[in-house]
């Protein structure tokens, strides 16, 4: 019994999320992870209050690719003064998402209080509630587990689940509503409990990063039944349905007119909007103006990772991205209709350019400075849950792709692609940070 559950997919993630994730707490080193530090001081300052000698310690992380053995040594040895840290828990809904790193800190620094030990622990703590998480929502969704074994166990998740970083739960967040919608689609009937799940995955999306409130658009392409004590507005329902269907033409070019009007108001005229679609068309397609496009965007959605130090080889991406797009395809029992797979493609598009958008305001002007040609600071891993809803999609032109292959050989193919990755992840970050 326990080895037929192993041999599920939920069964194999759990038993290479455990041993992956494990390692890559432990072999990466502290600090080279993208903004590791500063989820830890979000991590403590959400327990502690901020003082002029709080986070010193933080400070004193070296980022450096090359690795003064001794002095690394002493981050696990040398204990460091807490005395002066101020316990005074306070709540905000965006802290939520380091809970499970702030709890592992605080028993770090009960069992030994040096920064090593602190952020280790911290890491095991976050890595717990990802392959936990994540086991439950492959166990739980009705289609698409392949895909989130190796969507969630590339190069790139290894890393974040094993660091303080809350791309974890950003992942599980999306992964999990994507696991709601397959379940709405098998029962398209909304009643009370329901209505609460959707309101729990709202917060949950808009908790972890504000732009995922837009996946919450995937819930009208499915038609759904008011039922229980919803049912006495299921005639509403149904006659707006109705009405939206007649007239869905009209409706679509008056969101075009009001979304134009709208972008003209954000972005000061039709210039504005013109000067931003060629930003992100530089951005997304002129590598010769976005020296980052075909690293940290592209690459960084499999495995870029370390410091910006390790890049993985494209030829193992192009195998990652083949076997991705050949399991989405897999899952042909199962119906979806094109108006939900198109519409999982469309929130994908809109995902990314409004990622992008976001940084070119936001963060591009501290870095190039103002009225930049290109936009600056989004990275592939903010992409990578994205790609999950490339299974609908892809399920969705079933009478136009035909897929086949045995459990068994999928089964084979996906552990060797993972453990491959694994491999050659881990042996560049020994060359890159230990082995120097």
């Amino acid at each position: 019994m326990v080895r037929n559950k192993l041999r599920e997919p939920q069964g194999i993630f759990l038993v290479l999320a455990t041993l992956f994730i494990g390692i890559s707490v432990f072999l990466m080193p502290i600090n080279r992870v993208p903004d590791e530090m500063n989820h830890a001081r979000m991590a403590w300052n959400s327990i502690f209050v901020r003082t002029d000698t709080s986070f010193d310690w933080m400070n004193s992380v070296s980022a450096d690719t090359e690795i003064n053995k001794s002095e690394y040594k002493q981050l696990f040895t040398e204990k460091i003064d807490l005395s002066e840290e101020k316990f005074q828990p306070s709540f905000e809904l965006k802290r939520i998402m380091h809970i499970p790193q702030v709890l592992g800190m605080i028993l770090g620094s009960i069992v030994y209080p040096s920064i090593g030990v602190m952020v280790t622990l911290g890491r095991l703590f976050n890595a717990v509630f990802y392959i936990a998480s994540m086991y439950l929502i492959i166990t739980k969704t009705r289609y698409g587990k392949w895909s989130m074994v190796l969507l969630s166990l590339l190069p790139i998740m290894v890393q974040q689940a094993g660091s303080l970083s809350y791309d974890a739960t950003n992942f599980v967040a999306i992964l999990g509503f994507f696991a709601f919608l397959s379940l709405m689609i098998e029962n398209p009937q909304i009643n009370l409990k329901k209505l609460f799940q959707i309101l729990l995955f709202a917060l949950a999306l808009y908790i972890t990063k504000s732009n995922n409130f837009l996946f919450l658009l995937l819930l009208f392409p499915i038609n759904f039944i008011l039922a229980g004590k919803l049912s006495p507005l299921e005639k509403v329902n149904q006659h707006i349905r109705k009405l939206i269907f007649k007239y869905k033409y009209i409706l679509i070019v008056l969101l075009l007119v009001l979304g134009g009007l709208v972008g003209i108001k954000m972005f000061g005229g039709i210039q504005g909007i013109k000067e931003l679609l060629l930003v992100l068309v530089r951005t997304l397609f002129n590598n010769n103006l976005n020296g980052h496009l075909n690293s940290i965007l592209t690459v960084g959605m499999f495995g870029y990772i370390g410091l910006f130090s390790v890049e993985i080889p494209l030829w193992i991406i192009f195998i990652d991205v083949a076997l991705l797009a050949f399991i989405s395809a897999l899952d042909s029992d199962f119906e979806i209709k094109k108006i939900f797979g198109f519409s999982s493609l469309a929130i994908i598009v809109i995902q990314i350019l409004a990622i992008i958008a976001g940084m070119y305001y936001a963060w591009t002007p501290l870095v190039l400075g103002e009225n930049a040609i290109i936009s600056v600071g989004a990275q592939g891993r903010y992409f990578t849950p994205f790609l999950i809803f490339l299974v609908p999609f892809f399920i969705s032109l079933k009478d136009s792709i035909k897929v086949e292959m045995s459990e068994k050989l999928l089964r084979f193919a996906i552990i060797l692609t993972l453990v491959f990755n694994f491999i050659v992840s881990t042996g560049l970050v020994l060359d890159t940070y230990w082995f120097l």
